[in-house]
């Protein structure tokens, strides 16, 4: 099938929408953020499944909820400016958001692999995947920069010194690491896209018969 000028505006749309969210997602109230992203994923969902057939799985949209929710979490309890003795909550959510997000990666980039009927081994779709979310844990912090540099009177307000888009990368790729062990063990057993397949049948040979 065919993407359509439509689809186009869609996946724009959809984009933007993730990236304003994630641009307020430090400053938004957690009931607020836990509705943005729902809200998304449902708009996702129901593109996905009128357009393409295709359902993402409900253990994918939670995690992807709770994902969003660690920066919440951080921001009620005050755990973003509390000194702990070895990991800062800061370093721990970079850990684990892109833990919690690299199922939904591996998750697109297989089903969308198998719309296309190209076939290669899940562990090669996984490895895809961390690049990928490696490239969004970047593009994040120059989301953080232009935040800090840009929408604030005062730098310093989302980052932290000369080396702390390093030290987040640093935390994120250990994230994306567990991540892909767990999008492996998670996913693997199952089908990703309910993508209608055409049989291959075999052509039947006969012999000519003599009349």
């Amino acid at each position: 099938m065919r993407s359509s000028r439509r689809d186009y505006l869609i996946l724009t749309l959809l984009a933007i929408a993730v990236s304003w969210f994630l641009l307020k997602l430090a400053y938004l109230p957690v009931y607020q953020s836990a509705l943005t992203v729902i809200t998304i994923l449902a708009i996702a969902y129901w593109w996905l499944l009128q357009r393409f057939a295709v359902r993402i799985p409900v253990s994918v949209m939670f995690l992807l909820v709770v994902a969003v929710e660690v920066d919440g979490i951080g921001n009620i309890f005050g755990l973003y400016t509390t000194r702990f003795r070895y990991i800062q909550y800061d370093e721990y959510s970079h850990c684990l958001v892109p833990l919690l997000v690299m199922p939904a990666v591996v998750w697109a980039v297989a089903t969308i692999l198998e719309m296309v009927k190209a076939r290669i081994p899940f562990a090669l779709v996984c490895i895809f995947s961390f690049t990928v979310v490696f490239s969004l844990s970047a593009f994040y912090e120059v989301l953080e920069l232009w935040d800090d540099k840009y929408m604030h009177p005062v730098p310093g307000m989302r980052i932290h010194g000369p080396y702390d888009t390093a030290n987040d990368l640093q935390w994120d790729m250990i994230g994306m690491a567990l991540g892909a062990l767990l999008a492996y063990k998670l996913l693997k057993p199952y089908s990703f896209a309910r993508v209608p397949k055409v049989q291959q049948v075999a052509p039947v040979i006969q012999e000519p018969v003599d009349v």
